[in-house]
């Protein structure tokens, strides 16, 4: 069963599946996006610098991994056009996931990230 709700430090809709957050904890891989202007690729670059700082609060709220954050492409980013997936089987799952969620939310096509990924690998 998949659910949305609202992270309110970032604005960010994740869906949820039932998996559960295993032992060592949850951490952030970033991703050089593609097809982002200047302006958005540094909006991304900030949002990713702060992104290791926030995994104590998602593991608190039941975020795990597999997860992945998406922007969309040729629009003014704000936060809430970011779209997120966690708790998926595998990364691959949450890139196609978080695609998927980003285009329909925004309405056109978008890019990933970064990853929601155990925190010692």
């Amino acid at each position: 069963m998949k659910k949305i709700i609202r992270a309110t430090a970032l604005t960010l809709s994740f869906a949820f599946a039932a998996t559960p957050l295993l032992a060592g904890g949850l951490g952030f891989e970033p991703v050089a996006p593609e097809g982002l202007d200047a302006k958005a690729g540094q909006m991304v670059q900030a949002l990713q610098d702060g992104m290791p700082g926030q995994m104590s609060a998602f593991e608190a709220q039941g975020f795990g991994y597999y997860g992945a954050i998406a922007v969309p492409k040729g629009i003014d980013l704000k936060p809430e056009l970011l779209s997120s997936v966690a708790n998926l089987d595998s990364r691959d799952a949450a890139a196609t996931g978080v695609l998927d969620a980003c285009k329909l939310q925004t309405g056109t096509d978008c890019t990933v990230i970064g990853y929601l990924v155990p925190a010692d690998g």
